[in-house]
């Protein structure tokens, strides 16, 4: 049965597992925060040794550029329990095992909200620029909100829960006006979900690795802390 994947992470500018819990035939991968918007593609059938690999591409005047064996992507089978040697940190950007983070971060004291409160409301402040705020605040240094995370809005004039893209948020903060900003102007409402800045994260040591593959590029994609994004596919034969 034929599957299609797709999720972020933050560049680690060291070789990277994805592990969304298959092998994938196919995977596409985008810098999304490189001006010329590098890609990586892959695929199973490339199956000569210049470009076992996959290939790299950009808007600038390289071109393209192929990966040989331990270049770029290759399947990775899973099954590692992770010790503080392998994954020397579950830090956004330096644990290097990857899997999904699925976790509803408004409800978070530790890397959500700061203080008593929840973030559970958002009011938009500004329309034109797409502003607003939080009720609560976030952790001034361990947040997992911010920019790229996914955040779900129930409006409290029409009754429609739309999602947006947080895009910019004052480090540490968020419960003033025009510190948040959304790839859309929702009108204010309740916050029914805020997810963390990526749809993968670090992998806690002990667990054991989901199948994915491994990425051992570190120039134009997987640059450090750099938002990264793939696809994954798996094909029916």
């Amino acid at each position: 049965m034929s599957q299609i994947i797709a999720g972020t992470w933050n560049g680690t500018g060291a070789a990277v597992y994805i592990c969304p819990g298959f092998i994938p035939d196919e995977v596409r991968l985008w810098a999304v925060e490189d001006s010329e918007l590098a890609k990586v593609t892959w695929g199973r059938e490339f199956r000569a040794a210049e470009s076992d690999n996959g290939y790299v591409s950009h808007g600038g005047a390289q071109g393209h550029v192929l990966y040989t064996a331990g270049q770029g992507v290759e399947p990775y089978v899973g099954g590692d329990v992770l010790t503080a040697t392998e994954q020397t940190s579950t830090d956004y950007g330096e644990g290097v095992y990857l899997g999904w983070d699925h976790k509803d971060y408004r409800q978070d004291s530790a890397y959500g909200y700061s203080g008593n409160s929840v973030i559970d409301t958002w009011t938009l402040t500004t329309s034109g620029n797409r502003t607003g705020r939080f009720n609560a605040d976030t952790p001034a240094s361990v947040s997992r909100i911010g920019e790229g995370s996914r955040i779900l809005i129930e409006e409290d004039v029409t009754g429609l829960a739309k999602w947006a893209v947080v895009e910019a948020l004052t480090a540490g903060q968020g419960i003033t006006d025009d510190e948040v900003t959304l790839s859309l102007a929702i009108a204010s409402g309740k916050i029914r979900f805020i997810s963390g800045l990526y749809s993968m994260a670090p992998i806690a040591i002990g667990q054991t690795t989901p199948k994915g593959f491994k990425l051992s590029a570190t120039t134009e994609i997987n640059v450090n802390d750099e938002i990264n994004a793939f696809t994954a596919i798996k094909y029916d034969n």
